[in-house]
């Protein structure tokens, strides 16, 4: 009996490293991975309120950079609802068009990007772009609770 307790050790053993390894690869490191991906875009995005354009008032920026930050919250969190593809050359993209000046063209381009690569981004879109919201000609700095400069 002993004997026999003592050979199924190593199997339990290598079962249990075998399972570690397989939450690691399948869950624990992509989860890991999408998350630095979602917190670099978040603080990109974010960055953007004090970048506003020359053109844009302080609440029309406002509302564009907060409903652009909506937008990432909602569409962009959850792993399975974003091409793993996409991710890295859009978080690239992204950061390569924020070195230099940026527009309302920038956040569409956002806004474009999630519509065509994250599961939920079409409908968002739809719904909630905030340059074809009614009255975003007139917002006022406020609007949004995102302070911009």
């Amino acid at each position: 009996m002993r004997q026999r307790s003592r050979r199924r050790w190593p199997v339990v053993g290598l079962l249990a490293v075998g399972g570690a390894f397989l939450l690691w690869g399948n869950f624990i490191q992509p989860e890991a991975a999408h998350r630095r991906w979602y917190d670099r875009v978040l603080g990109d995005i974010r960055a953007l309120a004090d970048k506003r354009p020359p053109d844009v008032t302080p609440g029309q920026w406002e509302f564009a950079v907060g409903w652009t930050d909506n937008l990432h919250g909602n569409c962009g969190c959850i792993r399975s609802t974003v091409e793993p593809e996409w991710r890295d050359e859009f978080a690239a993209e992204l950061e390569r068009r924020s070195t230099g000046p940026v527009s309302l063209a920038d956040i569409e381009w956002i806004w474009d990007e999630y519509a065509a690569h994250t599961e939920y981004g079409r409908k968002y879109s739809d719904s909630w772009r905030p340059t074809r919201a009614e009255g975003f000609a007139d917002m006022q700095p406020g609007c949004f609770g995102c302070p911009v400069k």
